[in-house]
């Protein structure tokens, strides 16, 4: 898949793929959502303000031109729907894309636990009556109720 800048993508989703500038930089814009492996789409290109670009399908900003062109992306083919752990069988490795409609308190306690966007889990178990369903993330179970745990955006491995 071939790279392009952010300032450069006219249309349809894309994935940061790396981001140029120094540590102080890459913070400033991954507190923004723009880290490697966040979902993002322009919304509107403007040459004076830059670009409305939603990321992680939860929240939009505006990015200036310059900045823009810090931020490397590749496209993507919107080929399916965003997925949550409902798609998800036992055994099967999925990365936290990013966080659906939810409670903003509920989306915080999710992500000191560890389930932030770009991180890899794999669903261990699944109690008989479906819920609740159980992760191992960064070396360690969780058990998370299945309706809560449907606020995440996933992207199956």
């Amino acid at each position: 898949m071939k790279r392009l800048k952010l300032l450069d993508l006219t249309s349809g989703p894309a994935r940061v793929a790396a981001l140029d500038g120094g540590p102080a930089e890459e913070k400033r814009l991954g507190d923004l959502g723009l880290h490697p492996g966040a979902r993002v789409e322009v919304v509107q290109h403007s040459p004076e303000t830059g670009l409305l670009v939603a990321v992680n399908d939860d929240g939009r900003i505006v990015v200036d031109p310059a900045t823009a062109a810090r931020v490397h992306v590749v496209a993507l083919e919107p080929v399916m729907p965003p997925m949550t752990l409902s798609g998800l069988k036992v055994g099967e490795r999925a990365r936290v894309v990013g966080f659906g409609r939810s409670h903003f308190d509920y989306r915080q306690r999710l992500m000191s636990m560890g389930l932030t966007p770009g991180v890899v889990f794999e669903i261990t178990r699944v109690a008989p009556l479906g819920d609740p369903v159980e992760i191992r993330v960064r070396g360690f179970a969780m058990s998370l109720r299945r309706a809560e745990a449907d606020t995440l955006t996933v992207e199956k491995l």
